[in-house]
């Protein structure tokens, strides 16, 4: 009986030792949730994936910060992040938020899905690309483009907008469903400038003059590279991808000469009640400082800076973001049942 005493004590006295050893790790530098909080950057990303991960993985390699990141598909491009991101307000599993345009992350920041930080590295970005109250940060500026097709050209030069709805081009003409990438923005905008009626009636022109709606910003491209339509309204990395892979198409900047087009900033945000703040804000400073914003426009994913004055000019039209967000999602439903002709 003594010895199986001893034994018992010996026993207990063990369990407490690795006990407490396993709480000392657990909590110390080297702990298994230490670690996940030390050493990991929670990302929802819908800038393409192809381009995001160059940028992830170096950053991961200057800071040993692991990113985890979930992308968006091209159909439901930002638009499908964005409304996970509000669903899980209340226990958000993000921490930074990297969206394809700005309209989105207004509405985000509305909404206090978002936290403000005004990242030291965003100091030279145009206040028309930042948020006043730091809810968001542009950087990587696209636009929204014409692609025009070198195998079945139009029968005369593309300009602008209102070449979508030119009879000449009935049934020859494609742009993505309001749902996917920028095209939901780009209808804001519309919305917001030019005022619903007169947004609307393009809307039925454009069905009148039998646009196809196709799943996204790169199937036009693709589609008008192909030479299936004549032109299509798409963005400038869609028209540089298709290009690259074969298409024969060629890009204009629509309006440069009348009110310009859309261009749009990726942008950048921390999410409310991240887990791991202060890794997503050197995430944030990393993806709007000058070197990620070179690499983006080096790889053709951008084409402008939003810090002015580097590189060729565009054109855009003057956007009133908070407005854009406000009309977006009827824009964007309104928009697509007057393409369909419903």
């Amino acid at each position: 009986m003594p010895r199986l005493r001893m034994r018992r004590q010996m026993f207990g006295a063990a369990a407490c030792v690795v006990l407490v050893l396993g709480v000392l790790l657990a909590s110390g530098p080297y702990g298994c949730n230490r670690g996940i909080a030390a050493d990991e950057v929670v990302v929802y990303c819908a800038v393409d994936e192809p381009y995001a991960s160059q940028i992830f993985a170096e950053f991961e390699k200057q800071t040993g910060i692991r990113t985890t990141v979930q992308y968006d598909i091209e159909s439901s491009k930002s638009v499908g992040l964005a409304g996970k991101l509000e669903a899980e307000s209340e226990h958000p599993r993000a921490d930074v938020w990297w969206g394809s345009e700005a309209f989105l992350s207004v509405r985000l920041g509305s909404e206090g899905a978002l936290s403000p930080y005004k990242s030291p590295a965003a100091a030279d970005i145009l206040a028309q690309f930042k948020d006043a109250d730091g809810l968001w940060t542009g950087t990587a500026l696209r636009a929204r483009v014409l692609a025009v097709s070198m195998k079945s050209p139009p029968p005369f030069p593309i300009t602008g907008m209102g070449d979508l709805a030119d009879p000449r081009l009935k049934n020859k003409v494609a742009m993505s469903r309001p749902t996917a990438g920028a095209t939901g923005a780009h209808l804001a905008t519309l919305y917001t400038v030019w005022g619903p009626e007169k947004a609307a009636a393009f809307c039925r022109d454009l069905h009148g003059n039998g646009i196809a709606l196709l799943g996204g910003n790169a199937e036009v491209a693709d589609q008008v590279g192909a030479g299936t339509y004549s032109l299509g309204l798409t963005d400038n990395d869609d028209v540089t991808n298709a290009s690259a892979n074969g298409g024969r198409l060629s890009m204009v900047v629509p309006d440069q000469d009348g009110p310009g087009t859309l261009a749009m900033p990726t942008s950048v945000a921390l999410v409310k009640g991240s887990k791991h703040e202060q890794n997503a804000k050197k995430l944030i400073d990393f993806l709007v400082g000058k070197q990620v914003e070179r690499k983006l426009i080096d790889l053709k994913f951008a084409r402008w800076s939003v810090r002015g004055g580097e590189g060729e000019a565009i054109k855009a039209i003057e956007v009133d973001y908070h407005a854009a967000a406000k009309i977006y999602a009827r824009a964007q439903r309104e928009g697509e049942a007057l393409l369909e002709g419903r």
